[in-house]
């Protein structure tokens, strides 16, 4: 009897020492984690857009960044600044939040309000007849 409670002494040590070395690890490894979780939600978001696409990146320690989309690759991206016309290599894990600047260029490139004010314009014509209409049959 007294031999099978050293063995089984000798057998839980090891696993109460695992245990607590893991609650100390814990959490540095759910933060290198979570850094992977954004690499990838910011690699599948530029896997949307297709190459040559004009983006507006938000750097984590840089200021911001416009021009095209080149090449993605397992642990980044080619990216041809706007300012220099010059090809860089970003990591995924550098970037903050991808945006896309819907930016037209040429005709009709200015933003049209004209669409906004229409509503408004339909409803004072309309009040203007009604009230016309109640002064002649009045």
């Amino acid at each position: 009897m007294n031999s099978l409670f050293r063995r089984s002494s000798m057998l839980a040590l090891p696993l109460v020492l695992s245990l607590g070395f893991n609650a100390i690890l814990a959490p540095a490894q759910s933060a290198a984690l979570s850094l992977d979780k954004h690499a990838r939600k910011i690699q599948n978001k530029l896997a949307k857009y297709s190459q040559g696409s004009y983006l507006h990146l938000v750097m984590n320690d840089a200021p911001d960044a416009y021009g095209r989309l080149g090449t993605l690759s397992e642990t980044g991206f080619t990216f041809t600044v706007a300012d220099n016309n010059a090809p860089a290599v970003i990591r995924y894990s550098d970037v903050d939040k991808v945006k896309d600047d819907d930016q037209r260029v040429g005709r009709g490139a200015e933003p049209i309000h004209f669409r906004h004010w229409m509503p408004i314009a339909i409803t004072v014509g309309a009040a203007a007849a009604g009230f016309a209409t109640y002064q002649a049959v009045k």
